[in-house]
């Protein structure tokens, strides 16, 4: 007669109870190494940023087109206040935009800074208008014509447009 010690005896009778526990504690290690990878950056900014695009164009696309029509609403008036203020509203929702695509840095500069043209063809454009707003808010007698604002609510719209934030 083989005598089978207690401990083996003990498993084989909980052998579907041990199997659920060490499932449980699998999956909860597999996740915390996943969420640490994830948050010390060791897979890249290129993750974050793919992510923070995604999330960005399904979160703020309706805030976005809101705020789009009012743009193209201070633009038709052709007041110089309402000028700037689309302007800056413009400016505004890039800045937002930038952030939630995961972009680093303290000011809009440096995310412009970041941004190469193949991921938005009008850069270089985009950082002639932002120095614009700038101006605009530095020298509060610099004012802009309905046209030169047209033109830089344009830069903005197609930089919108390529982000799929706009039609």
């Amino acid at each position: 007669m083989i005598i089978i010690s207690p401990i083996i005896n003990f498993i084989i009778e909980n052998l579907l109870l041990l199997q659920i526990i060490s499932l449980i504690i699998s999956s909860i290690l597999l996740f915390l190494s996943i969420y640490f990878i994830v948050k010390s950056g060791i897979i890249g900014r290129d993750i974050e940023h793919f992510l923070g695009v995604l999330t960005a164009k399904d979160i703020g696309k309706r805030r976005s087109l809101k705020s789009w029509k009012q743009i193209q609403k201070r633009l038709r008036t052709g007041e110089a206040d309402q000028l700037k203020l689309a302007v800056f509203e413009s400016d505004r929702i890039l800045n937002e935009i930038l952030r939630m695509a995961g972009y680093p840095g303290k000011s809009i500069e440096e995310c412009l800074g970041q941004i190469s043209p193949e991921q938005i063809s009008n850069i270089e454009e985009l950082r002639q208008a932002h120095k614009l707003k700038n101006r605009l808010v530095s020298e509060p007698d610099f004012s802009i014509t309905k046209s030169e604002a047209g033109i830089i609510i344009d830069i903005y719209k197609k930089a919108f447009q390529e982000l799929n934030l706009i039609e």
